[in-house]
């Protein structure tokens, strides 16, 4: 599926796929701007150029995978500490896989959009509702950014989420500035 057919796509749990111009949080934005610094003309950049200073202000919302065996398995080289509280487990270490044993469904979800990166190299932006947050959740909603890392081809994948009490993304920018500007 290429990013054309896939932005904007909304699946059955509300969840969008759209490009990553769209991102409206100010922790995924930043993780965008730091990921196309480090692009410049390539396709992707590396996993070796990413630097704690410059992850510093998304770090906690960051897990890496690598790719495994051209996409036979994903597993998790870093996670956040946002990451782990946001799903209750510590996963770094482990194996796509292994999600997809113990939570057959959000595992599925989870190799779609793995998948879709690997294949495509093509970053996006899933927005909508969290499908692993309880349903009292303060948090029911995510935006999340996948981006691709590698050489010539999709060798790791960054990817930076954060949770949110409400969607935002169908605010306007201009509304989004004013309650920006209230907060302040």
């Amino acid at each position: 599926m290429s990013l054309t057919s896939a932005v904007s796509r909304k699946p059955a749990n509300g969840e969008v796929l759209v490009t990553i111009a769209e991102a409206k949080n100010t922790v995924v934005k930043g993780a965008i701007a730091y990921w196309q610094s480090l692009r410049g003309e390539r396709r992707f950049p590396m996993h070796r150029e990413l630097t704690l200073r410059g992850m510093a202000s998304f770090l906690p919302f960051t897990v890496v995978a690598d790719v495994i065996d051209d996409g036979a398995d994903y597993k998790y080289r870093y996670v956040g500490d946002a990451e782990r509280q946001a799903f209750k487990v510590y996963f770094k270490g482990i194996k796509l896989s292994q999600v997809e044993a113990h939570a057959p469904a959000f595992g599925g979800v989870l190799r779609k959009a793995y998948d879709h990166l690997r294949t495509t190299g093509v970053p996006f932006l899933v927005q909508g509702p969290s499908s692993h947050s309880e349903p009292d959740s303060a948090l029911p909603h995510h935006e999340t950014a996948f981006l691709p890392l590698g050489s010539e081809k999709v060798e790791q994948l960054l990817i930076v989420g954060v949770q949110v009490p409400a969607p935002f993304w169908d605010v306007s920018e201009a509304k989004l500035k004013t309650f920006s500007d209230l907060v302040r």
